[in-house]
């Protein structure tokens, strides 16, 4: 409460009264100052009393506040000290020190002991990082390195993006030195049979690789995600291995192959460009697989270019035939480029009647042509069948054969 300056006020009040007074006494003289101060001081007896009276209350309900404040203050102090003090007590920190008997011993630093085990949790989890780094990074270089032992140096051009396939300097073509053994002096009619697009299911291609012989020729994607060690294998199981080329069809964008695919619209170098791409992606190949293509294989001034690369690289050359227009065998002919076709789509439509029915073609056209080229899918039903279909071949009198052994000769009427 602020009553210093009330009281100020109440002071000057009765100052001015005073100075009042002895302002009356000197002008009316002795005589009336006496009449007037002696009236003054009857009169102004009360309100002065009131005054005076009103100022004792005032200072006497301050003190009354302001002791009963600080009595507030010291008993609550009394009262609360005590818990106060445990409770600072207890906050403060504290070390306690045991004082050993003679003889004996410490004991041991709990403390230390869970920093010590933490220490070493965590440099376990550090070695267990490490290691697993490790690994992932043995499995990226497993992946690059899977075609060590599997491309000859002598027929394969390095470069920074991928190995690429050559002619030797001796004049050995990479067709022939990745091709597998074959009896060429059989004379039992040839059916070469073809799995394209593999390496994109996991599932289907590792049961391609178990379930199929060594002498099918296995076509793999060059987007495919494993595609080094899944050449690798198929090399060690004895299989040759060919390349697919995407090229453009009809309803080309909107039926699109991908970023890869050769394209009537594009330039020789950006076709060519396209080519080396795919063919660095693998190694150990005896040549291309060209698939789709029913707009490409008709346009014989971007066809051409690209087989005359194929034919430098000492490759062979196999022709889908998605249409049966294609320009394909003929150009390849036409540059002396070991080429192969294909005769029967064998899995077009994906059933056990149909596609049995395509084999039973596939029989007659190498029965009657001695040589005779199909195509199939890494379909569960597909593998199936042909695991059977080929352990028959033998007593048909057809041989299964790779498809070098079959390149060029099909008679292309």
């Amino acid at each position: 409460m602020k009553l210093s300056p009330f009281i100020k006020r109440l002071k000057n009040a009765l100052r001015l009264q005073r100075n009042n007074l002895e302002k009356l006494t000197l002008d009316d003289g002795d005589d009336v100052l006496s009449e007037k101060v002696t009236k003054q001081n009857h009169t102004d007896e009360i309100p002065r009393s009131k005054l005076n009276r009103f100022a004792w209350f005032i200072y006497g309900t301050f003190l009354v506040i302001v002791l009963g404040g600080a009595g507030l203050l010291v008993g609550w102090v009394l009262v609360s000290a005590e818990k106060t003090i445990e409770k600072r007590i207890a906050i403060t920190p504290s070390v306690t020190v045991d004082v050993l008997a003679d003889g004996e011993t410490a004991p041991k630093n709990s403390s230390r002991d869970n920093r010590q085990l933490g220490d070493q949790a965590a440099e376990d989890d550090s070695e267990t990082a490490i290691a697993n780094q490790s690994k992932e990074t043995k499995n990226r270089l497993n992946n690059s390195d899977a075609l060590v032992g599997i491309i000859f140096p002598h027929i394969t051009e390095e470069t920074e993006t991928g190995p690429l396939p050559v002619i030797a300097p001796d004049g050995r073509q990479p067709w022939l030195e990745y091709s597998r053994g074959f009896k060429r002096a059989d004379r039992k009619p040839r059916i070469a049979l073809i799995i394209s697009n593999l390496g994109l299911s996991d599932t289907y291609t590792k049961a391609t690789l178990e379930l199929l012989p060594e002498d099918i020729t296995l076509s793999f994607s060059h987007v495919a995600p494993r595609l080094k060690s899944w050449v690798r294998e198929a090399r060690q199981k004895g299989h040759e291995i060919l390349l697919d080329i995407p090229m453009e069809p009809i309803g080309f964008p909107k039926n699109d192959p991908g970023r890869a695919t050769l394209l009537t619209s594009s330039n020789e170098v950006e076709n060519l460009n396209r080519l080396e791409h795919i063919m660095k992606q693998a190694g150990g190949y005896v040549g291309l697989l060209g698939t789709l293509g029913t707009k490409f294989m008709l346009h014989s001034e971007t066809f051409l270019p690209v087989l005359r690369s194929i034919k430098q690289r000492g490759l062979i050359y196999v022709d889908s035939r998605s249409t049966s227009r294609s320009l394909g065998p003929e150009l390849a002919s036409s540059i002396q480029l070991p080429k192969a076709f294909n005769n029967v789509f064998v899995d077009k439509e994906p059933s056990q009647e149909k596609i049995k029915n395509k084999l039973d073609e596939l029989e007659r056209i190498a029965l009657k042509r001695r040589f005779a080229v199909g195509i199939a899918q890494p379909l569960p039903i597909t593998i199936e069948i042909l695991s059977q279909w080929t352990k028959g071949l033998k007593t048909k009198q057809i041989a299964l054969a790779p498809i070098t052994a079959i390149v060029d000769k099909q008679s292309q009427r």
